[in-house]
């Protein structure tokens, strides 16, 4: 259960961002495996963790970005954000739906996990939902 949900954690993130980014018409300059790009929101501990964790990243071109509508950015930051949210949700509650030993925990802990990842991300300018915010702002 373990290894599926981090295969799931470290893989929808940036898969989300590039569906999302090509769907309003961002460009892409590469892709690439890297930690966390914000260890700061982490506590001590788990910080260690994500900057050590091969997270995948899709890196879209700064011109792309500059040339997108507001809504456009804002989706494209929203993505990632919103698929770790759900998909990890969802492995959990599959997980807890058939019986698998710490299934219940996964989900209680996952939901826990991303209210205050939401808010983290929301709070800090340099969050995805920070970053989507702004960019409907401007």
């Amino acid at each position: 259960m373990i290894a599926g949900f981090m295969t799931v954690y470290l893989n929808c993130h940036a898969l989300a961002h590039y569906l999302a980014g090509r769907a309003v018409g961002l460009r892409f300059r590469g892709y690439g495996v890297r930690g966390t790009d914000h260890p700061e929101v982490y506590p001590p501990g788990i910080r260690q963790l994500m900057q050590a964790a091969p997270f995948y990243v899709a890196l879209s071109t700064k011109e792309s970005r500059e040339q997108a509508s507001p809504r456009a950015k804002a989706i494209y930051y929203a993505a990632g954000e919103t698929s770790t949210a759900i998909c990890s949700i969802a492995y959990a509650a599959i997980a807890a739906a058939a019986n698998i030993p710490a299934g219940q925990l996964l989900l209680v802990a996952m939901i826990v996990f991303n209210v205050i990842s939401t808010i983290v991300t929301t709070r800090n300018p340099t969050g995805d939902y920070g970053k989507a915010l702004r960019a409907l702002r401007n």
